[in-house]
């Protein structure tokens, strides 16, 4: 899957193993597996709706996102992007990670 970043910073903190462990202690194990799973899928519905990643559509502010848990309480927030059909997620291939946060 392509990924792509809300922000510079973000992708320099996501895609390099010092800054991830920086800025996330040690939930980044757990945040560099979710990442991982997301570059290898082909597709949103790689990603599986059972625990651990918990892939689940969003409502309110986050309508027509997806969330991926990478802890107890935070989640990967991905936006799809380019062309996707949003009642299919195997054709979601691209997505944009918005934020990392917990939304409760």
């Amino acid at each position: 899957m392509e990924i792509h970043y809300s922000s510079a910073k973000q992708e320099k903190i996501l895609t390099d193993v010092r800054l991830l462990k920086k800025y996330y202690g040690t939930a980044h194990i757990k945040l560099r597996n979710r990442l991982s799973e997301l570059r290898f899928a082909n597709n949103l519905s790689d990603i599986s709706e059972l625990p651990p990643p918990r892939r689940h559509k969003l409502n309110g502010q986050y309508r027509d996102c997806w969330g991926i848990d990478y802890s107890k309480n935070y989640r990967i927030i991905l936006q799809p992007i380019g062309e996707y059909d949003i009642s299919d997620i195997a054709t979601i291939s691209e997505v944009l990670i918005i934020a990392l946060e917990d939304y409760h």
